[in-house]
């Protein structure tokens, strides 16, 4: 393969096929769950990824809600990235952005309301 000084091949593989997504805002999805957003800055050969401007990203799925929660630079360890992929700066999918408190509010409701479940004891006499 000749590919000319200075330029970018078609495809390349590993690690540095992130070269395409420098200096884009991305979301990434951690093996701990997490899912961070940020504009990539550097990485490495590891993967090993740099972000900027980067915020921890958590969603209410019942209510079509999510919250960003501002970390600056963020930088991430190649093998605790699930996933990595282009997004744009507006929240996508019909979901509606709020405040981190109101989101917490949210996800309380919810866990307290499936807690109430799993705890409610159903009695059930043989007649």
């Amino acid at each position: 393969m000749n590919v000319p000084f200075g330029t970018v091949p078609g495809f390349l593989p590993g690690a540095a096929s992130l070269v395409e997504q420098l200096d884009k805002r991305v979301l990434l999805v951690l093996r701990d769950g997490r899912h961070i957003t940020g504009v990539v800055r550097s990485f490495d050969q590891f993967s090993n990824v740099v972000l900027e401007d980067a915020k921890e990203r958590k969603f209410a799925f019942s209510v079509k809600k999510y919250a960003d929660k501002h970390v600056g630079i963020y930088v991430v360890r190649g093998d605790s990235v699930i996933v990595l992929g282009e997004i744009e700066d507006d929240g996508g999918a019909g979901m509606t952005k709020v405040t981190v408190e109101e989101l917490d509010d949210v996800l309380e409701n919810e866990v307290d309301e499936e807690e109430e479940e799993r705890l409610k004891v159903v009695w059930e006499f043989d007649q």
